[in-house]
């Protein structure tokens, strides 16, 4: 049962990592920041900087990407909004159940549903 578990739970992760495939950048003026795709993005790599250590270089990468030409404040504001929250707060639930021995692989499939 818990390796059918474990199976599943890779699965949809990377299945909630897979949409972050879509371009989603910065305008310049900060607007247009997607508070959903950061938010996953940031609770990604916090997991992943604890259970995974090698993949945050390219997963804080993915958030530079996310984050480029936006500024401090538009940042902030993302940062402080209910869907950012919702996302980050839905990622961390999920992928704190995510059997440690599966780190490895969640962190480095996330890495490549990125390009």
């Amino acid at each position: 049962m818990d390796r059918i578990f474990s199976r599943a739970t890779s699965s949809v992760a990377l299945m909630a990592c897979a949409w972050l495939a879509a371009p989603t950048l910065a305008r310049a003026d900060g607007q247009g920041l997607d508070a959903r795709a950061l938010g996953i993005t940031e609770a990604i790599l916090d997991y992943c900087t604890k259970a995974y250590p090698s993949s945050a270089e390219k997963l804080q990468f993915e958030v530079q990407r996310l984050t480029r030409g936006a500024s401090p404040e538009a940042l902030a504001k993302v940062r402080s909004s209910d869907e950012y929250h919702k996302a980050h707060d839905s990622e961390r639930d999920f992928v704190a159940m995510v059997d440690p021995h599966n780190a490895k692989r969640i962190c480095s499939k996330s890495l490549v549903a990125h390009k």
